[in-house]
């Protein structure tokens, strides 16, 4: 089979188990970018305490946190660890596209070209964080390459090291340059990942044994 075809393959399988996630979960985009910062280097659990903590204060968009003391949102935003640099990154993206886009909205308009070069510019944008913006943010035809995703793949065969992980570029041409299946593609490996496919893996129920590398080559002999 072709990756193409893998790929058509695994999103058929992991659909008829998981369905829609309905996944980023958030209820606005700039409550995206906020959680794409906080969910760096620690558990989405630990997150959700922070947006919480933001929620309550009012300070889940861009405008607000752009108003806001850095004092203020280091003590709301602590839950999430490194909150140091991360309230300095939420700091310093929100003040940017607010002081010269008006809204994060108005940036999008300006193409996912531009809005590549100009976040990825942005200091704490790395590439995880700017494909999860495009994609969850944005509604841009992004794949978000992560540690689960990266994983997932190494295991069930379809790259033999993260070298090749430019394979990944592939998926939005695979999948249509459909967003809502992209976005669904990359959280059914998140959520398969977290309850299979963990650094210590659960292969005996997990869905996609059958055509797994990992499983037929580690697990069955």
């Amino acid at each position: 089979m072709t990756f193409d075809s893998n790929i058509l393959l695994i999103e058929r399988l992991l659909y008829d188990e998981f369905g829609d996630l309905n996944w980023w979960p958030a209820n606005t985009s700039d409550e995206v970018v906020i959680g794409a910062i906080l969910t760096q280097n620690t558990s989405w659990g630990n997150v959700e305490k922070a947006i919480s903590n933001l929620r309550e204060e009012n300070l889940l968009d861009l405008k607000s946190i752009s108003e806001s003391s850095r004092e203020n949102i280091l003590r709301l935003i602590r839950p999430s660890g490194f909150y140091n640099q991360k309230a300095d990154r939420l700091l310093v993206i929100s003040t940017k596209i607010i002081s010269e886009f008006g809204s994060l909205d108005k940036l999008s308009k300006r193409g996912m070209e531009f809005c590549i070069k100009y976040l990825s510019d942005l200091k704490g944008v790395g590439k995880e964080t700017l494909d999860s913006i495009l994609l969850y943010a944005m509604d841009m035809p992004r794949f978000v390459v992560d540690k689960y995703t990266i994983r997932y793949f190494l295991r069930i065969g379809l790259l033999n090291s993260e070298r090749e992980s430019r394979k990944f570029e592939k998926i939005p041409e695979i999948l249509d340059y459909n967003v809502p299946r992209l976005k669904n593609l990359h959280a059914m490996i998140v959520e398969i990942s977290k309850k299979n496919c963990k650094s210590k893996p659960f292969c005996e129920s997990c869905i996609m044994r059958n055509i797994c590398k990992y499983y037929k080559e580690r697990i069955l002999p």
